[in-house]
């Protein structure tokens, strides 16, 4: 009997990766709920590190649930988060790392001072809903740690801390 290959790994960035999440979280609806009801749109843009065009996401949840993953052309966003490659890259390979984001890794952090990870918005409300949806936006983003996934360059995020202290034994 032949062996069973393992499908390829999402790519990131990708509608499939975020499709994954999407997944993810309907998986994790009681988690979700626990959080309380997350009703927004937003952009995710992440820039090329080659200068090429960016890869932009309109997510979109409703109560407890992530309902639609577009491209972002045309979508009416509550706010779009945006930043280089690179400072994506570092909170996922965190966030695969250590299950979650750190503090140190997390958007609130990452968008606070607009140094790594910037907030663009048209009303203030929306940009009131990244913070007022922080806890269940940085879960959404905690998940990628369930997924396999590789970067545009074939590499992928490290193991989780856990596999790497077993390989070691």
């Amino acid at each position: 009997m032949p062996a069973v290959s393992a499908p390829p790994p999402l790519r990131f960035p990708s509608r499939d990766f975020f499709e994954a999440l999407r997944e993810a979280m309907r998986a994790e609806r009681e988690r979700f709920s626990r959080l309380g009801f997350f009703d927004t749109t937003f952009g995710v843009r992440i820039s090329s590190d080659d200068g090429g065009e960016p890869a932009e996401f309109a997510l979109r949840f409703e109560v407890f649930d992530c309902v639609g993953v577009e491209s972002l052309a045309g979508v009416e966003t509550d706010f779009v988060v945006e930043g280089p490659f690179a400072a994506w890259r570092e909170m996922l390979d965190t966030i695969h790392a250590l299950g979650a984001a750190d503090t140190a890794h997390s958007l609130n952090t990452l968008t606070h001072f607009g140094e790594q990870l910037r907030v663009r918005y048209d009303d203030p409300d929306g940009h009131d809903k990244l913070y007022r949806f922080a806890e269940s936006i940085q879960e959404f983003f905690d998940l990628s740690a369930r997924l396999d996934f590789a970067y545009p360059d074939g590499s992928r995020p490290p193991a989780a801390r856990a596999e790497r202290q077993r390989s070691a034994r």
